[in-house]
């Protein structure tokens, strides 16, 4: 079985697909995780929901779906709790979601998603790693972190004590996103894996999916060519 990791979608539903297709992802088969923040920014966020959950939903042991913060906004949103969600590309979403399911539909389905979001797990660990949207809380139990940790930034991680560190992650590599980079590497015990696809400008911000046994990632740029990389430090 294959594993790949891929985060920071942002509603770049024809780049996500690109990638899979490229690299013959199936499902039967292989194993994705997808790292949180698959809306807001981009076009197609309701096209990339509706994949995720239908994968989701039909494979769940090989498909796993990880909240980001962008999904967290959403759902503060819809439960009125917050109104950042429309500051940070909402109004791309629902804009898709209208596309998609009609303007008469396309919110009462954005909610049902919103629920569905709301009951997905914060990290996911198998033989391998750990993989996460943001960050870790070392001082809770796995199976009991705080919904806190979709937001935890770069210089947070940095700061964390390294042995505690190794001893809570049993020395395995957490994969994770949020902070975009030009490279997919290593730092300390995190591996960064968003290229920028919604944050950087076009002509530099990517879409990347990692094989985590092979220590390479796919690289798929705004023009949809995609290349081959090692992962830097691995």
């Amino acid at each position: 079985m294959r594993t790949f990791y891929i985060c920071d979608i942002h509603g770049d539903y024809k780049s996500f697909k690109r990638l899979i297709d490229h690299i013959n992802f199936n499902p039967v088969n292989d194993r994705l995780i997808i790292g949180g923040d698959m809306i807001n920014r981009g076009p197609e966020s309701a096209e990339m929901l509706q994949w995720a959950k239908k994968q989701h939903d039909k494979y769940p042991y090989h498909i796993h779906i990880l909240i980001g913060n962008h999904e967290e906004m959403m759902i503060w949103f819809m439960n009125e709790l917050s109104p950042m969600w429309m500051e940070f590309g909402g109004d791309d979403t629902i804009s898709s979601f209208k596309k998609v399911f009609g303007s008469e539909k396309g919110w009462d389905v954005a909610e049902e998603y919103a629920a569905w979001l709301e009951k997905l797990p914060l990290i996911y660990e198998d033989e391998f790693a750990i993989y996460t949207h943001a960050g870790v809380s070392i001082g809770d139990d796995k199976e009991n972190q705080s919904r806190d940790i979709v937001w935890i930034n770069h210089k947070e991680l940095m700061e964390m004590d390294e042995e505690l560190l190794q001893t809570w992650t049993g020395g395995k590599y957490i994969y994770r996103g949020h902070n975009p980079y030009h490279t997919i590497h290593v730092t300390g015990q995190f591996i960064q894996c968003d290229l920028g696809n919604g944050t950087f400008e076009e002509n530099v911000a990517a879409l990347a999916l990692v094989d985590v046994e092979q220590g390479c990632y796919y690289r798929c740029p705004k023009t949809g060519e995609i290349t081959k990389h090692l992962i830097d430090g691995l």
